[in-house]
């Protein structure tokens, strides 16, 4: 009996070093993850420029414009809405919905909270090199295809029409729960700033006023259309890469006591019931790479969106893994822990505030208007692309109120009323949602069921183009017609395998975290779409073939009635 007592005590201490080893590997692996992804980076970059370079894009401004109408009115689409993005403008609404410093303010806290740092030291890398592996895989579909709607009609011309019905519904649905989820959180984090900077709480009913400020503002810049959008993206992706060296700076001018060494990157949070915390943690970061591709929701919008648009998703992919980790890791380190053990980091957002606390109030007024400004775009960015999603399925009849919703306003070239639905969608779900919690703060539980099901929805609908892609590869059809300037050549088949695994394994981890009641509306959810989507489907069977031999067609219109829209429109370039 006392040799066991005695085994049972030198168990204790081996288990503990054997814990802190296997963590500090990890953390080792995380590092070489990140140097590897920063090597694969630089490589298919230098892929996709062979191809690009070959690119018949090129000319004046008015022969590319009309290039670019051409090949859209070759698939059936009249030119309605205005082409006014440039390279910047198309990165800007890229990256601007990848929410760098939204995700620094609202949800690196709630991760580290759930998951501890492992999640920046080995969860942050993971994340980076599959999301620059699937953001090339959706820039090669958005340079072969480069339509609004950008997701629908890349299944819809990889798988057919249910496919591309199913992928519509569910980009919809996820980016419409990314804007939720970001107001709700963005209109939390101002109250408690207005409560602890200026002392006034103004109780629930303030929360329902910010709520509606953030979404009337959004939906008045969308209304403006993409010409304003575009400007303002391109200056906030400007604004998030200023304030995130800012912040790098401040950091390092700051380190001191409160730093930590960079081992402790490796510790994970204390297990909490059955619940996989380190896996719960890289998924609420995850949401931070959703919506990459909002470029390629507005790509009839885009100058040479064959080169443009594929780029875009690139390259915002790519600095938001790299600038993302470097900053996430300095939070982490001077973040002054305290008492609360992991709990304490649900306070990141309003710690970050407070650094330029030194430097006055007017500064510190200053930074915190910049922060909020960066994740308002976030929000106002993912309603701009679910609109062209709506305004894509609607324009091609694939959903109900298809002649209200594809209406587009002459005076500022945009599409009116799928913004407005979109908006008031989003807007009424926020409120319900708000109102559930008895207007105090979202709870972590609520956060955490709804980013499971944006990320769910959102790498579903980038799942079923690339899996259509692959399987049309393999019976060696869709070849010519799904393939841009920007290609990986011979690689491209294995990254979009890569991708494949990828977005099935973390989508599927997802449905599996959601709550028995969330689970429950979500089938009854998919279900009721399901018996839509194939009323629709039967519906639109009846109609004319939108596929012609040797491209794409997805409209029955022919070039010389897209012509006849099109002088309803003043044409721009």
């Amino acid at each position: 009996m006392l040799f066991l007592l005695g085994c049972a005590d030198l168990a204790g201490p081996l288990i503990q070093s054997y814990m802190e080893v296997a963590a500090l590997v990890m953390l080792w692996l995380g590092c070489i993850v990140f140097m590897a992804s920063c090597a694969l980076s630089l490589f298919f970059a230098r892929k996709a420029e062979r191809g690009d370079a070959r690119s018949l894009q090129q000319g004046s401004p008015y022969v590319r414009y009309m290039q670019d109408k051409h090949e859209l009115n070759g698939i059936g689409f009249a030119q309605q809405l205005t082409r006014h993005m440039g390279g910047l403008s198309a990165y800007g609404v890229s990256f601007s919905a990848l929410s760098y410093i939204g995700g620094a303010v609202l949800l690196l806290g709630p991760a580290a909270a759930a998951g501890g740092t492992a999640i920046i030291g080995f969860g942050w890398p993971l994340v980076t090199i599959f999301g620059i592996v699937t953001a090339c895989s959706l820039a090669a579909l958005a340079s072969a295809v480069p339509t609004a709607g950008g997701c629908y009609h890349w299944a819809l011309s990889a798988g057919g029409r249910r496919m591309g019905l199913w992928t519509g519904w569910l980009h919809l649905t996820g980016t419409i729960l990314m804007v939720v989820t970001t107001n709700l959180l963005l209109a939390d984090w101002i109250y408690k700033v207005m409560e602890e900077r200026l002392g006034y709480a103004g109780g629930g009913e303030l929360r329902f006023m910010l709520i509606l400020f953030l979404f009337i503002t959004q939906a008045l810049l969308n209304v403006r259309g993409v010409h304003a959008l575009g400007k303002l993206a391109g200056a906030t992706a400007v604004l998030q890469l200023s304030i995130g060296l800012a912040f790098i700076i401040c950091l390092l001018a700051a380190a001191g006591p409160s730093m930590y060494p960079f081992r402790m990157l490796s510790e994970a949070a204390p297990p909490s019931g059955s619940e996989p915390a380190l896996l719960i943690g890289m998924l609420l970061l995850q949401r931070i790479f959703l919506g990459g591709d909002s470029a390629g929701q507005m790509a009839e919008e885009t100058n040479a969106p064959r080169i443009n648009v594929p780029w875009s998703i690139f390259f915002s992919a790519v600095m938001l893994g790299f600038l993302g980790f470097i900053l996430y890791v300095l939070v982490m380190m001077f973040y002054p822990l305290g008492r609360g053990g992991f709990t304490s980091y649900q306070e990141i957002g309003f710690w970050l505030a407070g650094i330029w606390d030194q430097w006055g109030a007017l500064v510190n007024g200053i930074m915190i208007i910049l922060m909020i400004w960066a994740v308002w775009m976030s929000g106002s960015v993912s309603i701009a692309a679910a609109s062209r999603t709506l305004f894509a399925m609607a324009r091609d009849e694939a959903v109900p109120f298809s002649n209200k919703l594809m209406a587009v306003s002459v005076q500022f070239r945009t599409p009116l009323s799928a913004v407005l639905a979109v908006t008031s969608a989003a807007a009424c779900m926020t409120i319900a949602l708000k109102a559930v919690t008895s207007s105090g703060a979202t709870p972590q539980s609520m956060l955490m069921q709804l980013v499971m099901l944006s990320v769910a929805a959102m790498h579903a609908a980038c799942l079923l183009p690339i899996a259509a892609k692959l399987y049309g590869g393999a019976m060696n059809r869709n070849r010519s017609r799904l393939r841009g300037p920007w290609h990986l050549g011979k690689y491209g088949t294995a990254v979009d395998v890569a991708s494949l695994s990828w977005l099935t394994v973390t989508g599927t981890s997802a449905l599996a975290l959601l709550e028995p009641m969330t689970s429950l509306g979500l089938i009854c959810a998919v279900l009721a779409a399901g018996l839509i989507i194939e009323w629709k489907y039967r519906a639109m069977l009846r109609k004319s073939p939108f596929k012609v031999v040797g491209s794409i067609r997805f409209s029955r219109r022919s070039m010389d009635e897209c012509i006849r829209i099109e002088r309803k429109f003043p044409q721009h370039y």
